[in-house]
């Protein structure tokens, strides 16, 4: 057994979702505030860490929730850069307007969860092939993602988008297509071994009749199966609509959402007990399924700042990047970022296939790895046409000189801590690196932007960054 799943199973499922309430042995600090930007808003610079350890957990979790100052400005703009992309008919372009609102989003949040919900209902341009369609589920997505799940579930149903990458596009009466109810049931509300093939057969019947014409849902009552039909023993003339009523009153939906949160947002190294996931699915279910409510009770809770749950999540290739960025304080080109994500495997709007990106650690690999370490080379060297990250800035800013300074100011940055195990190594490869070059005064200060870069380039290589 994993280190990871002894922490979670030595865990008390009456305690485990109690607001966490800082103590003289446990305090609300650096680490448990970046640990709650970097699940909550893909991260934060040293300053945003800073103010929310000032403002306490209450206040930043209340800031994370609320849509920041500006936000209605920037989702404007964001629509707008969206539609273009569009127009231009560049899937690429899409994935970079998406890549905007990641990095810059005044709500991260709503951001970080639509995202999820991006891998929960995977879809792909690579069969749907309509920008505009794809557009306009993440658009619901978005609008739904620290809403009401129900009501995300209708709107997926008769999603256009979905309903050509399940097939439910040409899901007609006497000749129903089993694609939908199958994936509804395994991957969007209750998991495996919670349903029957039967169910399958039936709930197909009862959700005949939807096509796409020109761009929108359309329903033809020709093409639907009006007959009775027996779905999780009970019989009825169900249609769409049932089928997702049918779901959500399964005991199975909401502990199978809690645990994919669960995975999203605090561990993914360990399988939780569905003991000490039952508190937060009975509260889910008796709340509606609302997803703020679960999503809070978990971010505000003893188990999110316990060892059980930081640094127990592999990094996304969206996480890694937009985090690093911020961490920064620095700006890069939603193109290039849209595209070292895809580098990476986690390539927007494109998910492999219905059941989302694997995640995890499987997001690593030899070839993966590679490239994240050659991504920290290239952020702190400011490579590429728009890359404005600058390690040496921040040194300036910090008044700081010495290898050692600089050491300990980037562990702290990235890792929380500068009395990281790696700080001597760390400092003996600046020293070497501040010998190699000319010594004159002249040469200070382009010394001085060398050391910065590297020690952050340093820092960002160390294996630990690559969990979040």
């Amino acid at each position: 057994m994993s280190s990871a799943q002894q922490r979670l199973n030595a865990i008390s499922p009456r305690t485990a979702w109690e607001p966490f309430t800082p103590t003289r042995r446990s305090r609300w600090d650096e680490l448990k505030a970046a640990h709650l930007l970097r699940r909550a808003a893909f991260g934060a610079s040293g300053p945003d860490v800073a103010r929310a350890v000032q403002a306490g957990l209450e206040e930043t979790l209340d800031q994370l929730f609320a849509p920041g100052s500006g936000s209605a400005a920037f989702d404007a703009d964001a629509d707008r850069l969206e539609e273009g992309a569009v127009a231009s008919g560049d899937a690429r372009q899409l994935e970079a307007a998406w890549m905007h609102r990641l990095l810059n989003s005044p709500f991260p949040l709503r951001e970080r969860l639509t995202l999820f919900w991006h891998d929960h209902f995977a879809t792909s341009q690579a069969k749907v092939d309509n920008l505009a369609l794809m557009r306009d589920q993440v658009a619901t997505l978005r609008r739904d993602a620290l809403g009401n799940f129900p009501e995300m579930l209708h709107a997926m149903t008769r999603d256009p988008a979905m309903l050509i990458w399940l097939d439910s596009n040409t899901n007609r009466k006497g000749a129903a297509n089993e694609n939908y109810a199958r994936e509804v049931f395994e991957l969007f509300s209750l998991g495996l071994g919670n349903y029957s093939e039967q169910d399958i057969r039936e709930a197909a019947r009862a959700l005949t009749g939807w096509s796409v014409r020109d761009a929108r849902a359309h329903f033809d009552p020709a093409q639907h199966d009006d007959s009775e039909k027996t779905v999780f023993e009970q019989r009825g003339r169900f249609t769409s609509g049932d089928i997702v009523r049918l779901c959500l009153g399964r005991p199975a939906c909401a502990m199978f959402l809690v645990r994919k949160l669960f995975q999203e947002l605090v561990s993914d190294a360990g399988q939780p007990s569905e003991e000490l996931l039952a508190p937060l699915a009975e509260g889910f279910r008796q709340r509606d399924f609302d997803i703020a409510w679960l999503v809070r009770r978990m971010l505000g809770s003893w188990l999110f700042y316990s060892d059980a749950a930081i640094q127990q999540r592999v990094k996304s290739p969206v996480e890694l990047i937009v985090g690093t960025v911020k961490a920064l304080e620095g700006r890069v080109g939603p193109v290039q970022a849209a595209a070292s994500s895809a580098e990476l495997g986690q390539r927007l709007y494109f998910p492999p296939s219905v059941k989302g990106w694997d995640g995890g650690r499987l997001w690593l690999n030899s070839s993966t790895l590679m490239r994240r370490q050659n991504l920290a080379f290239e952020v702190t060297r400011g490579i590429g046409e728009s890359a404005r990250c600058d390690p040496a800035r921040l040194v300036r800013e910090q008044g700081l000189r010495t290898a050692d300074d600089m050491a300990g100011f980037f562990l702290r940055l990235f890792h929380q801590t500068a009395d990281h195990p790696q700080r001597a190594r760390i400092v003996e490869q600046l020293e070497v690196e501040a010998a190699a070059g000319p010594q004159h005064p002249f040469a200070q200060p382009a010394r001085t932007a060398r050391l910065a870069r590297a020690a952050a380039h340093l820092a960002l290589t160390l294996p630990e960054y690559q969990l979040g």
